[in-house]
């Protein structure tokens, strides 16, 4: 059974990102509700259940200093869990939607965020229904291994602002992504190394556009 209080290495982590005791709590009422959800339905991999704090929760705390725009609608694309969308909306981000087309991790999603005293939007749809009339209507767009960038690019030039922006966590392969997605799509690029992984990388993106000859064919 995952601990309701972090690991004290997590916690010192967890305090340098600017997270407060009541988060704290917070988290440990979410961490509580996912053990016990998971035990019913696919919400984490087993392997890491143990590890709850380091690899869920401050595996999504850590876009908390990276969100400089906490004041804008926030987009999670499929948040499963709530990794990282739900953890945020603890966190602080006051407008966040979270979207997941599987029913029962929506029903799970519901409960955690009452339990844990958030209100998240979220929608039990695709991405493109759950789109539909909030074009353009996103600061912020996360997602956590989630799909590939060459997938992801036009959902997020969809979802987001003229002036926001992805953040991303991809793992090792994400040099690869960038490179097949890069060959449709002009967008700009910060790689900036993950705290709880020397292979993984969170990705900020922002000024998609579409090349000329793959606009031309839309």
């Amino acid at each position: 059974m995952a601990a309701k209080q972090p690991p004290a290495d997590v916690r010192a982590a967890l305090d340098s990102l600017g997270v407060g005791a009541s988060q704290v709590e917070a988290l440990g009422v979410y961490v509580d509700i996912l053990d016990r959800w998971r035990q019913r339905i696919n919400l984490i991999g087993p392997a890491t259940v143990e590890d709850i704090w380091r690899r869920h929760v401050l595996d999504s705390a850590q876009l908390w200093p990276h969100l400089d725009m906490q004041e804008k609608p926030l987009l999670d694309l499929g948040s499963g869990a709530g990794l990282p969308g739900l953890i945020l909306s603890i966190l602080g981000i006051a407008d966040v939607t979270l979207v997941d087309s599987d029913q029962r991790k929506c029903v799970f999603l519901a409960q955690a965020a009452r339990e844990a005293g958030v209100r998240p939007t979220i929608l039990p749809k695709r991405f493109d229904a759950a789109l539909a009339g909030r074009e353009g209507a996103f600061g912020i767009v996360t997602g956590r291994a989630v799909a590939p960038l060459s997938r992801l690019a036009p959902v997020l030039k969809t979802a987001l602002t003229a002036d926001g922006y992805a953040l991303l966590h991809k793992g090792a392969s994400y040099r690869n992504e960038l490179t097949e997605a890069q060959k449709s799509w002009t967008m700009r690029v910060l790689e900036i190394p993950s705290m709880t992984g020397s292979d993984g990388v969170l990705l900020k993106i922002w000024g998609l556009e579409a090349n000329a000859q793959d606009s031309e064919r839309g």
